[in-house]
């Protein structure tokens, strides 16, 4: 389901303005949030964004998809 969203906003035009919050062990706790100026690609099993190098995250880590403060997708809690 995630895919479709961030597919949706790419092809509209409104990828720019979305924000990605996903799980990156090691952050603090655990979680960061790109914009999704950075995604330089995106597949059905993950998406590459650019900081200093390419990076991959697994589309499974992205927990929530925001534009202009708005939740798009929320991924459901464990157990519900």
């Amino acid at each position: 389901m995630v895919f479709q969203v961030l597919n949706k906003l790419k092809w509209t035009g409104r990828l720019d303005s979305a924000e990605i919050v996903f799980v990156h062990r090691g952050a603090r706790g655990d979680i960061k949030v790109i914009s999704g100026k950075s995604i330089a690609e995106l597949k059905k099993g993950h998406l590459v964004y650019r900081n200093r190098q390419e990076t991959v995250i697994p589309l499974h880590r992205v927990v929530e998809v925001r534009v202009s403060g708005e939740v798009l997708w929320r991924r459901k809690p464990r157990g519900e």
